[in-house]
């Protein structure tokens, strides 16, 4: 963009076609046309320096000092584990803290205003946050601002969950916790006292979920989480004590289900290993701590009301508090603040009831409870303790990527760390090394999800008939939005797509996806193993938040991943040469045949995983000191 002060610039942020004149940045969207620049495309140009700039922004609120006491210690609980380390702003979740993609964005933005200078801003949009945000930075730089509001064209239904969203964030809590607890109290049923002792034993912290149902169903405990790794500790002779976190899901969708499995595995612990829940632990006692703490939470919080301050990041003129002050109150007061409190209090309980263990391992995602189950773990004397890096890894998922100054302070209040944490191959261990994680704490593991990558093929050139349909996988995502907004960029694109297509989706657990909804695709729905199915396609079709999308690039399939117009590009494939990025309807049907045509590329696992079937990497884990 030309350097012209004397032009007022325009922040677009609606469906319709931009002024065809005047220096106009977009919101939304991932193309520059025309002159006008997309706030995406700065991003990714830009991407190094942004998201550093969020994680220094993080630890400088943790540290900022309130009435002359940091956040971080104000938040101090008894046993020297701070609440601070449980909020959103800590966990860094795109899917609980969607928000940051947003702060991101602003970050860029006052960079373009800071380089430009423009004598007057104007904001074309709808969203009441977005002007907020910009008209106080605007009057902090001394800018003239202009609001045009437009209508929210949004469709807007009535649901029971806008109404629960709509409540208090303290109501909110009770709400919460009371439905919790209804649905997860009949899990205090289960046996707590079959815990393995001795050298011979390892502890294991994972969800009850994503397993074999027919194999549990017969008393068979498999974890697609762990694959492998229990028949490795068979043939080492180690027995497995596992602490179980139910979530109601498909598979498993009552506590009776959750409990009448796990009897089952019981009933074979010597091969199956013993199985326990942490909500066995529930209590009426420690619900009332929780709440009385969750009181006291409420008192600090009301304390630190000035917090808002320090929702500047240093040097710049940007408050990112109109848009993160739900993250903040629903960490100090709402239903995250809660259920934080009550992971405490449980991991606290378990840990002090099971034996002495020498070494444990847990799933490792950056989420709350792993910082209450290390803090407790430490707490009760036990060993060693490793976390595990069981997915895939993206540039713009900061949960794993913190600031530099983290790991260097000494304060009353330090972060629960594990011992060691183990990545399951070179793109991992690249992302953590980056994301400044100590590299003498990091070590490999054979990636236990992937394994069947092994035994994979890799897919050959297309059999299909000349003039035959192209056979479409579609890889859906976690997020409700994000699976239709795909399934529907498909349909508006189906028109251009020849020779024609046959599409098969494969949901996420947590997604289901009727066919009915896109009648324009004639969908097929499949919950097959992915390694069951892949070979029977010619392309992938992915959101930009799946790492199903890393399973179809290893097994050689062309891969084409829909943008999110109004998200960044959480694709683990972002960078990786042969997968096809797109955001409208054209540029689908292109890439879709385009790719149906093309040559496979043999990728080679390494760039990823850690992939050796005979596990020599978790051997010498479970057989370390």
């Amino acid at each position: 963009m030309a350097n012209s002060a004397d032009q007022a610039l325009i922040l677009w942020d609606s469906e319709r076609r931009p002024p065809a004149s005047g220096v106009v940045c977009l919101w939304n969207g991932y193309a520059d046309f025309d002159g006008r620049r997309s706030i995406f495309a700065y991003c990714e140009e830009n991407a190094e320096r942004l998201r550093a700039k969020y994680c220094q922004w993080v630890h400088d609120l943790g540290n900022s000092p309130i009435g002359g006491v940091s956040v971080i210690e104000r938040l101090g609980l008894e046993g020297g584990l701070s609440y601070w380390w449980m909020t959103r702003f800590v966990e860094q979740s795109p899917w609980k803290s969607p928000a940051i993609n947003d702060a991101i964005r602003f970050l860029a933005l006052e960079e373009i205003l800071m380089e430009r200078k423009p004598a007057k801003f104007r904001l074309v949009s709808a969203n009441p946050i977005l002007h907020e945000v910009l008209a106080g930075l605007c009057r902090n730089l001394g800018i003239a601002y202009e609001w045009e509001q437009l209508q929210d064209e949004s469709p807007r239904r009535f649901s029971f969950r806008d109404a629960y969203r709509a409540l208090p964030q303290p109501v909110q809590a009770l709400v919460s916790l009371a439905r919790d607890l209804r649905a997860r109290w009949p899990l205090r049923r289960a046996d707590v006292s079959g815990w393995f002792s001795g050298e011979k034993s390892l502890f294991l912290c994972s969800y009850f979920m994503y397993m074999d149902p027919e194999l549990a169903k017969a008393g068979h405990f498999r974890s697609h989480y762990w694959e492998g790794l229990p028949g490795l500790m068979g043939r080492l002779g180690v027995s497995g004590n596992w602490l179980q976190l139910y979530r109601a899901h498909e598979a498993v969708p009552t506590a009776e289900v959750a409990l009448n499995w796990t009897e089952r595995f019981n009933q074979r612990r010597q091969a199956e290993g013993f199985h326990a829940f942490l909500d066995s632990y529930l209590s009426w006692r420690i619900v009332l701590r929780v709440v009385r703490r969750w009181l006291d939470l409420l008192i600090v919080s009301w304390r630190l009301r000035g917090i808002e301050h320090s929702f500047r990041p240093q040097g710049s003129s940007l408050s990112l508090w109109p848009l993160l002050r739900v993250d903040w109150y629903a960490s100090m007061r709402g239903p995250d603040a809660i259920n934080n409190l009550l992971s405490i209090e449980l991991f606290d309980s378990a840990l002090r009831g099971i034996p002495h263990q020498k070494k444990g391992l847990y799933l490792l995602e950056n989420q709350a409870w792993e910082r209450a189950l290390v803090h407790a773990w430490h707490k009760h004397g036990h060993g060693s303790l490793i976390a595990v890096r069981h997915s895939t890894q993206n540039f713009w998922d900061l949960r794993y990527i913190r600031d530099p100054r983290a790991g260097s302070s000494s304060m009353s209040y330090p972060m629960p760390q594990p011992d060691l944490t183990a990545v399951n191959g070179t793109d991992a261990l690249d992302t953590f090394v980056r994301g400044n994680h100590p590299r003498e704490a990091i070590i490999g593991c054979e990636a236990l999800r992937y394994g069947y990558l092994n035994d994979l093929q890799l897919r050959p050139a297309s059999q299909r008939l000349p003039g035959g349909a192209i056979k479409v996988l579609i890889l859906g995502e976690y997020l409700r939005a994000g699976t239709i907004k795909m399934l529907k960029l498909l349909e508006t694109a189906v028109a251009g797509i020849s020779p024609p297509a046959a599409y098969t989706v494969k949901p996420h657990p947590n997604c289901p996806v009727n066919s009915a909804d896109y009648p324009a695709l004639h969908l097929k729905v499949v919950h097959d193993p992915l390694g069951n199915i892949l070979h029977d396609f010619d392309v992938a079709y992915s959101s930009n938040m799946t790492s199903a999308a890393v399973d179809a690039y290893l097994a050689g399939l062309p891969v084409v991943v829909t943008l999110d117009e109004a998200k960044l590009n959480f694709s683990p494939l972002r960078g990786r040469p042969g997968a096809r990025f797109v955001s409208t309807p054209r540029e689908l049907s292109e890439a879709l045949r385009a790719a149906a045509q093309g040559i496979p590329i043999d990728v080679g696992h390494g760039d990823f995983f850690f992939l050796d079937p005979e596990l020599p990497r978790w051997k010498k884990i479970l057989l370390t000191p």
